[in-house]
């Protein structure tokens, strides 16, 4: 079963905000979060071999579209995905959809919310 993920706001005019401590082993190899089109999700892989795939959710022409090339992940780095067009959402609705693999104890995982700045 799929995960929901619930975005942190980032701070506005340099706060800071602590990834480190925002980053979360998830329960799930499938995460669904809301698109507003200003989510960022920080990727930490603690081991080889892990990947990050962004499921691509519109049709084109009634077609499913490819999802983009899975990205191969660094042990111990941290990689940022998004922010993310509509055209990403899944069908019926506005949710992103993101598979980890292999492993869901060798992610932690923060999906955080840019803000506006006026």
């Amino acid at each position: 079963m799929a995960q929901t993920l619930t975005p942190t706001a980032m701070v506005a005019d340099g706060a800071g905000l602590d990834i480190t401590a925002l980053l979360a082993t998830p329960t799930s190899t499938t995460l669904l979060f809301s698109n507003s089109g200003r989510e960022i999700l920080a990727v930490c892989s603690a081991t080889t071999s892990q990947t990050v795939t962004v499921d691509f959710g519109t049709l084109v022409l009634g077609e499913a579209v490819a999802n983009f090339t899975t990205v191969n992940l660094t042990n111990g780095h941290t990689s940022l995905f998004g922010p993310f067009h509509t055209l990403l959402d899944q069908p019926g609705g506005s949710l992103i959809q993101v598979v980890l693999g292999p492993a869901v104890t060798s992610f932690t995982v923060a999906l955080l919310q840019t803000t506006a700045v006026y």
